[in-house]
C-alpha cells in the first residue's frame, strides 16, 4: 500500500496570534476614539487613547519585526538541513 505524505517545512507565524489580538484592540480603540471624538469628550481622555493608539501600532511593528526575524531564521535553518 502507497501512502502520500506532504510535509509542510514552511514556518508557522507563531507570534499571528498576538499580532491578531493587539490589532484587534487597536481597532477597538479607534472605535472608541471616534465615538469620544463625535460626542465631544474630553481633551485628556481623547489624548490619552490617542497614546495608547500610537504605543499598541508601535508594539505591532515590533512584534512583525520578530515575526520576521523567526522566518528568517527558520529558512536558515531549513536550507541548513
Amino acid at each position: 500500500m502507497k501512502y502520500n505524505v506532504d510535509i509542510d517545512l514552511k514556518p508557522r507565524p507563531v507570534l499571528q496570534e498576538l499580532i491578531e489580538d493587539l490589532t484587534n484592540k487597536m481597532l477597538a480603540q479607534k472605535r472608541v476614539l471616534a465615538d469620544l471624538e463625535h460626542m465631544n469628550a474630553g481633551s485628556s481622555l481623547v489624548r490619552g487613547l490617542q497614546a495608547d493608539i500610537k504605543l499598541l501600532d508601535q508594539v505591532i511593528e515590533r512584534v512583525y519585526a520578530q515575526q520576521e526575524l523567526i522566518n528568517m531564521r527558520n529558512e536558515q535553518l531549513i536550507g541548513l538541513n
